[in-house]
């Protein structure tokens, strides 16, 4: 098969990563374009995936409460880039090519080939240049394709061409396949089970109305399954290294117990149902690039479908989604990543409406000149409406990281100790594997850590310790400050310290 006939059968994939490409190069701070990606929570989860590939237990020799899958995926971005995240990078533009891909095939499945390719663009600059998006490689954004190939599923669900489609899809293959992407998304980052929740509902309600409750039960355990075979390996893997506890301690134990106020009892429901509710609201406003795909699907689903369960089927899966992710009290911007795959159903409804225009004007031509026109036009709304615009093409040389970086001293054997902020992206433009533990201060705010990380100042245990927000208590009893810096950035005040030991 030569190269005109590669892209032509797979020419729908190629326009996505294309989409994928353009879009995303200019809104993650993990593109060439720009100097690092200083989001302190992606360099955490690059640390912990470099410690992993380093032979450190995850949990056990190093401390922070995304999932196991999370950190398997950077350290491989890792192996890819050791001090960038060009590794990343590559994997995000995959990831984005995944997800438009699936929403290719659903808006295509309510239209044609020519209006998928001209709406792609749009979802993708509206989810990728949303504040939700925020900075680039959050494990929410990683779970897009797996929320977007069930959503693709729910939508055949829904509205099957043929009683042969429907029993194709709906097979003991398609439950496991879900399951499967069930049970890595909760060792991504368990908070999204919202969603699967929602899907399981409506996969129910479906199967009982075609099949019977017999059935149910059948499909139910093959999900089950399916969720279960994920969690294998790390089981195997913890299992292997004494680290089982740990990873029950730190993932499921702090998360709830420590991380979140789901278990408190300050407020009354009513209360917390009101603070939702503005929550809700704010979301819309800071993220109307994507908002309004997802509010078109709940309006046009009431519209034009006729049975009430799939008038409210994809309304219920975001409320679930919802629900789940900020019921513990968390509002951070990334947060509502998931929720952006409500988007898809959206412009699916809206594609059926565009398909009577593409018949009405049957012009192929016309119609693939305006999605290149659509996918140029993408690119430079998302470039000036990211969170990220301007950080665009800013020199690394004048960046304070590479200031703070040619003070340390590059050798194999080199420590380093991040106290007072969360990883701020000295260990991986250094390429400093961590010794410690608690190697940076997480947001869980364990007195044990604090404990901990004034232990290994008061003791001298690495070298070189940076510091965020204030200098620690006791630092000049074994270290001598080398380099600070202050500056505005991301709404707020930041400063940090470079203190060498003695």
């Amino acid at each position: 098969m030569n190269l005109k006939e590669l892209s032509k059968k797979h020419f729908e994939t190629l326009w996505c990563f294309i989409t994928s490409l353009f879009v995303l190069t200019f809104t993650t701070r993990s593109s060439f374009l720009f100097p690092y990606n200083n989001w302190d929570d992606a360099n955490s989860y690059f640390t912990m995936g470099k410690g992993l590939m380093n032979g450190m237990v995850i949990y056990r020799d190093l401390y922070d409460q995304k999932g196991p899958f999370l950190y398997l995926l950077y350290g491989i971005g890792y192996l890819i880039s050791h001090k960038s995240f060009f590794g990343i990078y590559i994997f995000e533009i995959i990831a984005g090519t995944i997800f438009l891909a699936f929403a290719f095939k659903l808006i295509k499945r309510h239209s044609s080939t020519s209006v998928a390719l001209v709406l792609i663009p749009l979802v993708a600059a509206g989810v990728y240049s949303s504040r939700s998006f925020y900075w680039g490689g959050a494990a929410e954004e990683f779970c897009l394709p797996m929320l977007a190939y069930t959503i693709y599923i729910i939508d055949i669900f829904m509205h099957p061409k043929d009683a042969k489609e429907y029993d194709r899809i709906s097979d003991s293959k398609t439950y496991l396949i879900v399951g499967i992407l069930t049970g890595i998304t909760a060792l991504v980052k368990y908070t999204m089970m919202g969603f699967f929740f929602g899907f399981a509902v409506i996969s129910i309600c479906f199967i009982i109305y075609r099949k019977g409750f017999v059935e149910v039960l059948r499909k139910a355990l093959i999900y089950i399954l399916g969720i279960v075979l994920p969690f294998i390996p790390w089981l195997m893997y913890f299992a292997i290294t004494g680290g089982l506890d740990d990873w029950y301690r730190c993932y499921i134990y702090n998360n709830l117990f420590f991380y979140s106020n789901i278990t408190a009892d300050s407020i009354s429901l009513y209360e917390k149902i009101y603070k939702l509710a503005k929550l809700q609201y704010w979301l819309i406003l800071d993220n109307f690039e994507y908002f309004v795909w997802i509010i078109v699907c709940f309006i046009l689903a009431l519209i034009f479908e006729i049975k009430a369960a799939k008038k409210i089927a994809y309304l219920f899966m975001y409320a679930s989604t919802f629900f789940v992710i900020f019921y513990g009290g968390g509002t951070l911007p990334y947060y509502s990543i998931p929720l952006t795959v409500f988007a898809l159903p959206g412009a699916a409804y809206v594609a059926d409406i565009f398909q009577k225009a593409y018949i009405k004007y049957n012009k192929r031509a016309l119609w693939c000149n305006t999605a290149g026109l659509v996918i140029a036009l993408s690119a430079v709304f998302a470039k000036y409406n990211c969170l990220s615009a301007d950080y665009l093409l800013q020199s690394r040389q004048d960046h304070w990281l590479t200031r703070m970086a040619s003070h340390i001293e590059k050798a194999p054997d080199t420590t380093l100790l991040n106290v007072g902020c969360l990883d701020v992206g000295l260990y991986t433009i250094t390429g400093i594997v961590p010794t410690c533990e608690y190697f940076q201060t997480n947001g869980i705010a364990l007195p044990t850590m604090f404990e901990e990380q004034s232990r290994y100042i008061k003791e001298g245990l690495t070298e070189y310790v940076i510091a965020g927000e204030r200098e620690p208590d006791g630092i000049y009893e074994k270290y001598e400050l080398i380099d600070s810096v202050s500056f505005y950035d991301n709404s707020y005040d930041q400063v940090y310290y470079l203190y060498k030991l003695k």
